[in-house]
C-alpha cells in the first residue's frame, strides 16, 4: 500500500503520539503539512475508485484474482485475526488502491483517540458518507515502530485500528461491517533504515472498492507504540 509522508510528535507533557493515517496515493494533498487536516473533498477525492476504463471492459484475470483475495481475507478479518502470511498477501492485494496521509494522535501507549484528532477523523467520517464513497470496503491498518516486543506492537497496532473504526462507526452513518480491522504491527515499517522513527508509527486507510471488477464480481466484503 503505498504511503507518503509522517511527522511525528508528543502532545505536550508526553502524553500522545502522532500517527500517520495512510490512505492512497491518488490524493493531491500536501502531505509534508502532515498535521493540517485535509478538507472533505480532498479526502474523497483521494479515496473515491479510479475510474480507469469503462464497466463494458471486462476485468483481467489478475485482477479478478486480486478481488477474490481481499474478499477473502477481509471476511477472515472480520472473525479473526489474520495471520503473518495473510497480512501480507492482503497488503499486497491492496497495493494500488487509493490512499492518502494524514495524522492521528492517540494517548500514551494508548489506544485512545485523543480529542486533538476528533476534527481530522470528523473530516474522514464526512468523506465517507459522499456518494461516491458511501458503502465502499475500507480497511483501516494499523502500524507501529519496531520498539519494543512484536506481540505488544501487533495487539497496539489492531487496538488502535480499531478505536479508529469504533468512532467512525458510532458517529457516522458507516457501518462498521464495511470497515475492516487489520495490524500489522512493525512488519510494514515506512522506514526500515530507522525501525524507530515516528514515521512508522501510523493508521492506514485504503479503499478497497474497485470499480474495474465491479461488473464481474459481487461487492467486497467489508473488509503505534511508543
Amino acid at each position: 500500500m503505498a504511503t507518503i509522508s509522517f511527522k511525528s510528535k508528543a502532545l505536550a507533557g508526553g502524553l500522545a503520539a502522532a500517527l500517520a493515517l495512510v490512505l492512497g496515493p491518488v490524493g493531491s494533498v500536501d502531505t509534508a503539512r502532515a498535521d493540517q487536516v485535509p478538507s472533505v473533498q480532498q479526502i474523497i477525492e483521494a479515496l473515491k475508485p479510479r475510474k480507469t476504463r469503462g464497466l463494458s471492459v471486462k476485468p483481467t484475470q489478475a485482477e479478478i484474482e486480486r478481488a477474490k483475495v481481499i474478499d477473502d481475507l477481509t471476511s477472515k478479518a472480520a472473525s479473526r485475526g489474520l495471520s503473518v502470511p495473510e497480512r501480507q498477501q492482503l497488503a499486497d492485494a491492496a497495493a494500488d488502491k487509493p490512499s492518502l496521509d494524514f495524522v492521528i494522535y492517540f494517548d500514551l501507549n494508548s489506544a485512545k483517540v485523543s480529542n486533538r484528532s476528533k476534527s481530522t477523523l470528523d473530516a474522514l467520517g464526512t468523506a465517507l458518507q459522499d456518494d461516491s464513497l458511501k458503502g465502499a470496503s475500507i480497511m483501516i491498518a494499523g502500524h507501529t515502530d519496531a520498539t519494543g516486543r512484536s506481540e505488544y506492537n501487533q495487539t497496539l497496532s489492531e487496538r488502535r485500528a480499531d478505536s479508529v473504526r469504533t468512532y467512525l462507526s458510532e458517529k457516522f452513518d458507516v457501518g462498521a461491517d464495511s470497515l475492516t480491522v487489520v495490524g500489522y504491527g512493525a512488519e510494514r515499517l515506512k522506514d526500515p533504515h530507522a525501525p524507530r522513527a515516528g514515521i512508522n508509527r501510523r493508521v492506514q486507510i485504503v479503499n478497497l472498492t474497485d470499480n474495474k471488477t465491479a461488473s464481474t464480481s459481487k461487492p467486497l466484503s467489508d473488509p503505534g507504540h511508543e
